[in-house]
């Protein structure tokens, strides 16, 4: 007899939340190492899947002459325990290599992309192609059989891997990951697919006469079905199948690719929000797999259709929903005010849009194995049309991140994420009806599904770009949305007015405007510069924002000015409407633009800066930490010149004391001189291997520079010390009394990621006066005794 259903199931469950693991924690690793760009990260994920596919397509083609299935399958998951456990050391090894490409051709996007994929495909190909092949061999122990007892568990088998991968993401974003970092993340994961290998193996074993005669059996009972292949089969050939395979995986991963986009600006930018959401969205299509066999029970050849037609209307029907999101976060903030009470705002949030759409596209691609589930070849039959998904997948993320939702925006992407469905139900139908089927059968949901989105009002863009989701409230509404624009890159970069002021946002967080917060950006320029006693050759600027530090930066006398910014909205938004405070600082000849994440620029960089200074986004998105790690600031110091200045901004609202701590221990752990600043309310830090001593008679030759007149306004620089608030052993002090064990974030641990995401439910101003109150305890007496020379 075969092993038990409920035994498959349950390995399979965990496989699928390890797998999940391994992505999430490969997929950090691996930015380290290329960067967080939207090239490097579409690199990554088409060697992933490139893997998977090459698996499905090996499997599927040797399932049949696999004696014991489960053994092999218990062998596969070994070998992916195994080689996953010792992929943080292989990683380690071709940084160097990858640098080694990276500086022989600076700037070929070309070349860069085919070494990502190359150096990612020698870490991962072993265990993707194992997790690939395992759906097409475990087919064979579960389907196979005629009847529809086979084609429902593999249904539900595919229902029970996508519903570990849910499990994987939920788990890895509020337990393991925070609790084990990254290493220890992959090193338990390997160790649960080890057990799942060792007890499929054991199960596997104890009925050979079984497993051995399975084959034969397929030969045996083979020329059974063949006469009533059609019944079984149904119209569906096996081209038209591998057609609608490839169909399924594009369309799904393009409605995955516009609603993360939208969930990222509507509900959350955190590591948090981006584990809830895809955890939300493979729960949903984890169960519209489940149901998949009771709708072909019922609706016969037609389910596929129905399917896609329902997913279709429902996807329509529910796109106004987008535009009401920020309504349920101002309504929850006047009521919810724990970090867990919020978390399941979003939930709910993601679940209200998500749900019916979802569930019925998950309905698809199990349809297409719902046919194949009883056919003797069921391995190599559910292999290729595996291979074929996959590839529709890669397909499908790539051709809407790049080039469909730049083009049409993200409500103009789903209309056509709707059409695409739709057609896909119409042709669905006539394959299955035949010249039987009528035009009313054939065209009734997708017709309603056009003419609803056609009717659809527009989305009020100023509501749902006010980042509401930040913190469960918003600020009165822009008079004019002057600018919105939409990528892969930068997620919804907009530019809002109010009044003459102009306000820069990304996925609805402030960035910076041309009115009160120009002072504070000035500062991030002005405070490290004072350090520099005339070493003024090489500069990098990490983070756009509005440009007004570059701005500032380029009034001092720059041989060179580097600049790093992930995002080309960000770039075009302070070039059309920044371009005062910024000073034309983008076209100033000095001023090199590099679109890449600074810490990459960084790593591929030969180095000797005397300054490099940092103006991003908030430490809580999600990789933003990556930037406060104490691996990214021995990466500075490595690329500083002799000298050479680190100026990165902190924010003191929003944010508790231990975490603030954590990131001063951090700096000092690299930096022997740190210096904390506040200017406009803004915390800045600045750091050095050399003592942090101004001196006054090149303050006082620099300041008669015009650009530094006119950006310092009425002050001076020698009087800029006096915002600096603590140094050197106050700083040491104010850790080493901060409660509990002192910390220092690292690439591994993630402490800062998972931690500074709970400090968004305080309240602004009180949680900036308060930390400003305690930094207060630890001001430095008379700075300019310290920090000032002649």
């Amino acid at each position: 007899m075969r092993p038990r259903f409920s035994l498959v199931v349950t390995l399979f469950l965990v496989s699928g939340s390890t797998g999940l693991l391994y992505e999430v924690a490969f997929g950090k690793l691996l930015g380290y190492v290329f960067g967080a760009t939207a090239y490097a990260v579409s690199t990554v994920l088409a060697a992933f899947m490139g893997g998977m596919a090459l698996g499905a397509y090996l499997g599927g083609k040797r399932a049949a002459r696999i004696a014991r299935p489960l053994v092999a399958y218990g062998v596969l998951e070994i070998l992916v325990g195994l080689v996953v456990a010792v992929s943080p050391a292989a990683l380690e090894a071709l940084t160097a290599a990858y640098v080694h490409v990276a500086q022989k051709a600076p700037g070929s996007l070309a070349i860069l992309t085919a070494a990502r994929g190359a150096l990612t495909a020698l870490v991962v190909i072993v265990p993707t192609v194992a997790m690939g092949a395992t759906l097409p061999i475990l087919s064979r122990v579960v389907a196979g059989e005629v009847g529809d007892r086979s084609r429902r568990r593999l249904s539900l088998l595919y229902a029970i891997n996508t519903a570990g991968g849910a499990i994987g993401a939920l788990t890895s974003a509020y337990l393991v990951l925070p609790a084990l970092g990254v290493r220890g993340t992959i090193w338990a994961a390997a160790l649960a697919n080890v057990t799942i290998g060792v007890t499929a193996i054991v199960a596997g074993s104890r009925a050979p006469a079984a497993a051995a005669n399975e084959a034969n059996e397929a030969k045996e009972e083979a020329p059974k079905p063949a006469a009533s292949a059609a019944p079984e089969h149904g119209p569906y050939h096996e081209n038209t199948a591998l057609a609608f395979a490839f169909a399924s995986g594009f369309i799904v991963f393009a409605a995955e690719v516009v609603e993360t986009h939208l969930l990222a600006l509507l509900i959350g930018n955190s590591a948090y929000a981006f584990g809830l959401m895809l955890a939300v969205f493979l729960v949903c299509l984890a169960i519209g797999a489940a149901r998949s066999p009771a709708l072909a029970e019922k609706r016969g050849d037609r389910a596929l259709a129905l399917g896609l037609g329902a997913a279709a209307i429902s996807l329509a029907v529910t796109m106004p929903l987008w535009a009401e999101l920020p309504r349920l976060f101002l309504f929850a903030g006047k009521h919810v005010h724990s970090w867990a009470g919020r978390e399941l705002v979003r939930a709910l949030a993601a679940l209200l849009i998500l749900a019916v759409p979802t569930v019925f596209l998950g309905t698809t691609f199990p349809l297409l194995l719902h046919r194949v589930a009883s056919m003797p070849d069921v391995g190599a039959r559910v292999g290729r049309l595996t291979v074929v998904n996959t590839v529709g997948t890669i397909f499908g993320s790539i051709i809407t991140g790049y080039f469909i939702l730049p083009a049409l925006g993200s409500q103009g992407t789903l209309l056509g994420v709707v059409a695409a469905l739709a057609i896909a139900s119409v042709l669905a139908s006539r394959v299955a009806a035949g010249d039987k089927g009528s035009a009313a059968t054939r065209f009734a949901l997708p017709a309603a599904a056009i003419v609803v989105a056609l009717v659809l009002p527009r989305w009020d863009m100023a509501r749902m770009t006010n980042g509401a989701n930040v913190y469960f409230s918003a600020g009165p509404p822009p008079d004019r949305i002057e600018m919105v624009r939409e990528d892969v890159h930068g997620g919804v970069t907009t530019v809002a007015r109010r009044a003459e002021v102009l306000t820069l946002y990304t996925n609805g967080k402030f960035q910076g405007d041309n009115g009160p917060e120009m002072a504070a950006q000035r500062r991030f320029a002005h405070f490290p510069s004072m350090f520099l006693r005339g070493n003024e050759k090489r500069v990098l600027v990490i983070g756009l924002g509005t440009g007004t530090t570059l701005g500032t930066i380029a009034a001092y006398p720059w041989e060179r000015i580097e600049v790093a910014e992930i995002s080309p909205a960000i770039v075009d938004a302070s070039r059309k409407y920044f371009a005062e405070p910024a000073r034309g600082s983008l076209d100033d000849a000095r001023t090199v633009l590099s679109l890449e994440d600074g810490r990459n620029h960084l790593l591929v960089s030969p180095g000797g800066y005397d300054l490099v200074t940092m103006e991003l986004t908030s430490v809580w998105f999600a990789g933003a930490a990556s930037l406060y790690s104490r691996e990214f600031y021995e990466l500075v110091r490595a690329r500083l010149a002799d000298g050479g200045i680190l100026q990165q901004w902190v924010q003191l609202h929003h944010i508790r004391r231990r975490e603030l701590a954590a990131i001063v221990r951090t700096l000092r752990v690299v930096f022997p001189h740190v210096a904390l600043f506040v200017g406009g309310s803004q915390g800045i830090l600045v750091a050095s291997a050399r003592p942090l001593v101004a001196s006054r008679a090149e303050l006082d030759r620099i300041a008669n520079l015009s650009g530094i007149q006119e950006t310092l306004g009425a002050g001076t620089l020698p009087g800029l010390l006096d915002e600096l608030v603590a140094s050197g052993e106050e700083l040491d002090r104010f850790v080493a009394e901060t409660p509990g064990e002192p910390i220092v974030s690292t690439d591994d641990n993630l402490f800062l990621e998972y931690a500074t995401p709970k400090g968004n439910v305080l309240d602004y101003w009180q949680s900036l006066r308060e930390t400003l109150a305690m930094l207060d305890g630890y001001r430095t007496p008379n700075p300019a005794a310290r920090h000032l020379g002649p």
